[in-house]
């Protein structure tokens, strides 16, 4: 059995859609009898607006054996029960909320996710009240109240990439015991260690106990937050146009979609 570990936004997932050829390539890779892991940043509750993007945009939805989520503190599957997760203090999702503010001199966003719901502490950039956000998908609360609400990560939205490396630098040398991961406009905080990469590694583990061999893994992604699963893959991919340091960590390998991937690993 061959697992397939995916990225979704930037290379599953496209303005609000998913390609046709992805999703039937998706299709033929599981039927195949192998197994395919959504890995991403985003909480529980997005993977699963993922899935209902993907039956929207291509009537065959997004059907997946287990999903690495939150930059890799849980993992779940498929019918969305909770297999392994690891949590933020209540006193680090303050201590983040509070810091942000001190060292970034640009604009942040901080929101936080559970494993129930997302939500809002700060928007001044205005993502959660974009026109092209579902207007339920984060719900406003105060940091009193989400930090002792069992937090996996904190995306901060952050869309200048210099601000948001100095950002992540900062909050790691000011704040004890977490882990700050880059992704395309964003810095996902987490506890510390955690990455898409040690998320593969529990699911791994999971896997080996309930008897399952896996005899390759591969993994495709865009992004920074992607590099540590590259590092725990056979055979890493990175999408075409990804930042160079991103298609370094693939070992140089490109495609230009998750279908040509799934097409050369099929071969």
């Amino acid at each position: 059995m061959r697992l397939l570990a995916t990225d979704l936004d930037g290379t599953l997932v496209f303005h609000h859609a998913v390609g046709q050829a992805d999703a039937e390539a998706l299709v033929r890779w599981r039927e195949a009898g192998n197994l395919l892991v959504l890995a991403t940043g985003r909480s529980v509750q997005l993977v699963q607006h993922a899935v209902e993007v993907a039956r929207a945009s291509t009537s065959i939805g997004l059907d997946f054996d287990y999903a690495v989520c939150a930059t890799g503190t849980t993992v779940i599957d498929a019918a969305g029960r909770v297999r392994r997760t690891r949590m933020l203090e209540a006193d680090q999702v303050r201590e983040v909320t509070r810091a942000v503010g001190i060292v970034s001199d640009a604009p942040v966003s901080v929101f936080a996710s559970t494993l129930e719901r997302d939500y809002v502490l700060d928007d001044p950039i205005g993502l959660s009240t974009d026109q092209r956000t579902p207007a339920d998908r984060f719900t406003a609360a105060p940091l009193s109240r989400v930090a002792a609400l069992g937090v996996t990560s904190m995306p901060l939205h952050v869309p200048d990439p210099r601000a948001a490396e100095a950002l992540a630098r900062a909050l790691e040398e000011t704040v004890d015991g977490i882990s700050c991961t880059r992704s395309t406009g964003f810095v996902d905080v987490t506890a510390a260690g955690e990455s898409k990469g040690t998320g593969l590694e529990r699911l791994a583990e999971l896997l080996a106990s309930q008897g399952q061999g896996v005899s390759e893994v591969a993994a495709v992604g865009d992004s920074w937050n992607d590099i540590s699963m590259f590092t725990h893959a056979d055979t890493p991919c990175a999408i075409a146009g990804a930042p160079a340091d991103v298609v370094a960590a693939a070992g140089g390998r490109t495609a230009p979609s998750v279908a040509a991937f799934i097409d050369a690993l099929m071969a």
